[in-house]
C-alpha cells in the first residue's frame, strides 16, 4: 500500500529537485504514471491512508492523474456518490496539461455525472426511494451539471474543436430542463474536429505548447469518443433548441444552417429535414422573410428540403405576404403537424411575429396612427395591441412611442413612430469594436491553421507540384496531348476529301 501511495502522490512534471522537467522527459513520465494507474484495480485502491483519506492526501493540480484515478476507483466501489464533492474540486483545478494524457478516464468522468444526474433525479422522484437513502448529504441533481461544462473548458478554454463532451453536456442540459447551464459552452464557436495527427508534421508532444486544441485533442488522445456525421448535427441540432427556448434566434439560425450545409450526396436525413424545418420558422421570426446565408447552404438540396417541408413552405409564402387572417388559419389548419414535429411553440411565435413585422411595416409610410386603426390591421383587440405595441417598444424592436392625448376632440391613445428609440441604451462602441476586433483575431488563427493543415496534405501537395511544372513548361504544360493535332505539311487544306473514294 505505501508503494501504491507513493506513487500516486508524486509530481509527473518535476525531479528530485522541484525543477519542471524538458518536454521529453516529461512526455515520459506523464506516460509510465498513466500506465501504472491503469494497471490498478479499483479495489487496489485504498480510501484511507493511516486514518486520513487518499484524497487528502493528493492535491488535484498537482496529482491530476493520480486524483482522477482515486475518483474512478471511488466510483467502482460505489462510495463516489457520497463524495461528489470531490469532483467538483478536482474540475475546478485539475492540470490541462496532464488530463491531456487521460482522455479516456476523463471521458468516464463525465460520463459518470452524467449518469448519476439521472440516478439522483430518479431517486428524487420516488417517494420511496426517498425515505430508504440518505439523500441529505447528497448535492441536488442540477447541481453537478455545471461541472461538465467546468472540465471541457479548463482543458480548452477556447472550446474550439468539438468532442463527445459537448454532446454529452447538451444533452444532460436539455433532459434536466436547464439549458443555461450549456451556453458557456454552447456560446463558444467550434473550428476543429478530433483528427489523426499529420505524421512528421504534428509531432508536438501533448505536454508541450500548444496553441490551438486541435493540435492535442486528436483521435489517438481519446479525449472525445468517435464523432460521426450524425453526432456534428445533433450537436448543432441540439444547440439551436436551446437558443430557440431562450430567444436567440440569429444564433439558432447559424447552428439550423451549419447542419443543413454539412456535407452530403444529396441525401436528406431526418436531422437535416428537421432542421430545415426549424430554419424556416427561426428565419421568419429573426429576419422577417425565408432567407438563408448566401453560399453555406446548396441549392439543390433546399429544393429536397421544401419537399419534405410543404407545409412550413405554405406558411412561409403567407407570412411574406404579411396576411395576418390566413396565416392565423394555416397555423390552426396545420395543428397536428406542428404538434408531431414538436414544433407548436415555435410555430406560435411566428404568429406573433407577424403582428411585429406588420407594425414595423407601417412605420415606413405613417408618421403616427391610432391604436384602434393599427389593432384592425393585427387583427387584435385594442387592449392586446396596446400590450404588443408597449413590449415592442421595450425590447428594442420599435422605435415610437404611445402617446395619449389629453385634450381635443379625439382622445384616442397614438402610436408615434420616431427616428430612434428613447429607451434603447447607448451601445459603446468601442467596447464593440474591441470584441469584434477579438473575435477576427480568432478567427484568422484557426483559419492560418487550416491553411497550414491544407498546404501539407498530400493531394494539395501533389497538384501544386504538377501546377508548378505546367508553368514551367509554358502554355503546353497544359495542353491536352490528344487534344493537339499537327496537320500534314504542304497538303491543300481546301482539297475535297472525298476525292480519293
Amino acid at each position: 500500500m505505501a508503494n501504491i501511495v507513493s506513487n500516486l502522490a508524486s509530481d509527473p512534471l518535476v525531479d528530485g529537485k522541484g525543477v519542471r522537467l524538458e518536454d521529453e522527459k516529461c512526455d515520459a513520465s506523464l506516460r509510465k504514471l498513466v500506465k501504472y494507474i491503469r494497471s490498478l484495480k479499483p479495489q487496489d485502491v485504498p480510501q484511507q491512508v493511516q486514518g486520513k483519506a487518499l484524497v487528502d492526501l493528493l492535491d488535484p493540480t498537482r496529482n491530476t492523474i493520480a486524483y482522477l484515478a482515486v475518483l474512478l476507483a471511488y466510483a467502482q466501489q460505489a462510495v463516489l456518490a457520497q463524495q461528489v464533492a470531490l469532483i467538483a474540486s478536482f474540475v475546478d483545478n485539475f492540470d490541462p496539461i496532464q488530463a491531456r494524457y487521460v482522455g479516456p478516464e476523463l471521458q468516464q468522468l463525465l460520463i459518470w455525472l452524467a449518469n448519476y444526474y439521472d440516478h439522483s433525479r430518479d431517486v428524487h422522484a420516488s417517494r420511496i426511494l426517498a425515505l430508504l437513502l440518505p439523500l441529505t448529504n447528497l448535492p441536488s441533481q442540477a447541481s453537478v451539471i455545471p461541472y461538465i461544462a467546468t472540465a471541457i473548458l479548463r482543458l480548452d478554454p477556447e472550446s474550439s474543436t468539438l468532442t463527445s463532451n459537448h454532446l454529452l453536456l447538451l444533452r444532460v442540459c436539455l433532459a434536466a430542463g436547464l439549458p443555461r447551464q450549456a451556453l458557456p459552452v454552447l456560446d463558444k464557436d467550434i473550428y476543429n474536429f478530433p483528427s489523426d495527427p499529420q505524421k512528421h508534421v504534428d509531432d508536438r508532444l501533448p505536454c508541450a505548447y500548444h496553441d490551438l486544441s486541435a493540435t492535442f485533442i486528436t483521435k489517438p488522445s481519446n479525449i472525445s469518443a468517435s464523432l460521426t456525421a450524425s453526432d456534428v448535427h445533433e450537436y448543432y441540432l441540439l444547440g439551436a433548441h436551446i437558443y430557440i427556448g431562450l430567444r436567440r434566434y440569429n444564433r439558432a439560425r447559424l447552428f439550423l444552417e451549419l447542419v443543413l450545409s454539412s456535407p452530403t450526396q444529396n441525401v436528406a436525413t431526418p436531422i437535416m429535414v428537421e432542421a430545415y424545418k426549424k430554419s424556416i420558422l427561426v428565419s421568419l421570426i429573426s429576419t422577417g422573410s425565408l432567407t438563408f446565408t448566401k453560399g453555406l447552404v446548396n441549392t439543390q438540396m433546399i429544393k429536397t428540403y421544401s419537399s419534405l417541408a410543404k407545409p412550413y413552405e405554405v406558411l412561409a409564402d403567407v407570412f411574406k405576404k404579411r396576411d395576418v387572417l390566413r396565416l392565423d388559419a394555416e397555423v390552426a389548419a396545420a395543428a397536428a403537424v406542428w404538434d408531431d414535429d414538436g414544433n407548436t411553440a415555435i410555430v406560435n411565435q411566428v404568429a406573433e411575429s407577424l403582428r411585429r413585422y406588420r407594425v414595423i411595416d407601417l412605420q415606413k409610410t405613417y408618421a403616427a396612427l391610432p391604436i384602434e386603426g393599427i389593432a384592425a390591421h393585427l387583427n387584435l383587440t385594442t387592449p392586446a395591441t396596446t400590450t404588443l405595441l408597449s413590449t415592442m417598444v421595450r425590447d428594442g424592436h420599435l422605435n415610437a412611442m404611445l402617446h395619449q392625448p389629453i385634450t381635443g376632440p379625439d382622445t384616442r391613445p397614438v402610436l408615434r413612430f420616431l427616428s430612434h428609440n428613447p429607451n434603447q441604451p447607448l451601445v459603446d462602441q468601442d467596447a464593440l469594436l474591441k470584441e469584434k476586433s477579438v473575435r477576427i483575431e480568432q478567427l484568422a488563427k484557426h483559419v492560418r491553421e487550416a491553411d497550414r493543415k491544407l498546404a501539407l496534405q498530400k493531394e494539395y501537395v501533389e497538384a501544386t507540384r504538377r501546377t508548378k511544372r505546367a508553368e514551367n513548361a509554358g502554355a503546353q504544360g497544359f495542353e491536352d496531348p490528344m487534344d493537339v493535332w499537327d496537320a500534314p505539311q504542304n497538303v491543300d487544306q481546301d482539297e475535297d476529301m472525298m476525292g480519293d473514294l
